[in-house]
């Protein structure tokens, strides 16, 4: 009787400690808000709308209907902004600057390869480990879980860095492989 009821306890403490640990795809989510949150809340980007091209002074091109030259007919224009200060960007610089979003957004991928492989190791070796009764009941179950998350969540990852890479290569950018 006392061995019974020592039995049921180990297993709903175990079965409890499982249903606490958080899934592969939950540790890799937040490892991946938590590094996004160190690196600094940048500005977004600003959206051009029809209104601000409407509010925009357009630049006619025009000939007069005098014959005259466009360009003394026209007023002095006003001194360029510092929006208008910019040059436009080459394709080289374009292409510099997609091959780092790119080598980004595979890096941040590998990163949660290795991440999803850490806690798979630990989840095998914990299975493997002959010290401990965890390859039956509930917490054999939640391991085996992990396992198999993982896998699902290995393939979704290499998924994308092979089509990240593919998009490189559509695009003539080259990446660098580690």
């Amino acid at each position: 009787m006392l061995t019974t009821a020592l039995l049921l306890a180990a297993s709903g403490a175990s079965a409890w400690q499982s249903a606490g640990k958080p899934s592969l795809g939950e540790i890799a989510e937040r490892t991946k808000k938590e590094r996004e949150a160190k690196r600094g809340n940048k500005p977004a980007p600003k959206v051009l709308t029809e209104a601000d091209l409407k509010a925009r002074p357009s630049v006619s091109s025009d000939v007069p209907a005098d014959g005259t030259d466009a360009t003394a007919a026209a007023p002095a224009a006003p001194a360029a902004g510092p929006a208008d200060a910019k040059a436009p960007k080459t394709d080289e610089q374009l292409r510099a600057e997609k091959r780092q979003e790119i080598e980004k957004k595979i890096a941040e991928q590998r990163a949660t390869v290795g991440i999803v492989r850490k806690a798979m190791d630990d989840a095998q070796r914990e299975l493997s480990d002959p010290t401990t009764a965890t390859t039956f009941g509930s917490r054999g179950a939640a391991l085996q879980k992990i396992l198999d998350d993982g896998q699902g969540e290995l393939k979704k990852a290499e998924q994308a860095i092979a089509d990240l890479e593919d998009e490189a290569r559509r695009q003539g950018i080259a990446i660098s492989r580690p």
